[in-house]
């Protein structure tokens, strides 16, 4: 696995370090996000609260620990790609599934009040902010998780979760 994926997935809270299944689901991990970008972008092209809204149940979902969407690989897709099972999603990646739900509703609550505009924008940033973890593994809602609790991230401090503080 690549050093700046490593560190993507170590951000979001994945044990790199000691889950060497880890290395193989990486780009599975990719799957849910696709899914969730693709919804936001259909919300947001249609300026369809309501596909927003449902998003923002499926991202809620995903917070307390049961994504839909990776239950939908788990389900059908991996035995077609013959892949393992999704890890569990770590606090980091729940956290930021709490920051989508609510972003992704209050996009759909700007477009049902007559704001298309104010609400293309939020679900344009959600969507390349979910494009972003996609295509990179780089999550800002669980960067946003290690700002505000302070953890420790590779790619922001230079160092290794296993190397301590230098």
């Amino acid at each position: 696995m690549k050093s700046a994926t490593r560190q993507c997935l170590i951000m979001q809270g994945f044990a790199c370090d000691s889950d060497p299944s880890i290395a193989g689901a990486a780009a599975w991990l990719r799957f849910t996000p696709v899914l969730s970008t693709l919804t936001i972008v259909t919300g947001t092209a249609l300026r369809s609260p309501a596909i927003l809204w449902a998003f923002a149940v499926v991202a809620a979902l995903g917070a307390s620990g049961w994504n839909p969407f990776d239950y939908v690989f788990d389900v059908a897709v991996r035995h077609l790609v013959g892949a393992a099972p999704l890890p569990a999603n770590p606090l980091p990646r729940r956290f930021a599934m709490a920051v989508a739900a609510v972003w992704s509703a209050l996009a759909g609550v700007l477009m049902a009040l007559g704001m298309n505009w104010l609400g293309v924008i939020a679900g344009g940033m959600l969507a390349l902010a979910g494009a972003t973890v996609a295509t990179t593994h780089f999550c800002v809602g669980s960067w946003l998780y290690g700002v505000l609790w302070r953890r420790k991230t590779p790619q922001l401090q230079g160092h290794s979760q296993a190397g301590g503080t230098q």
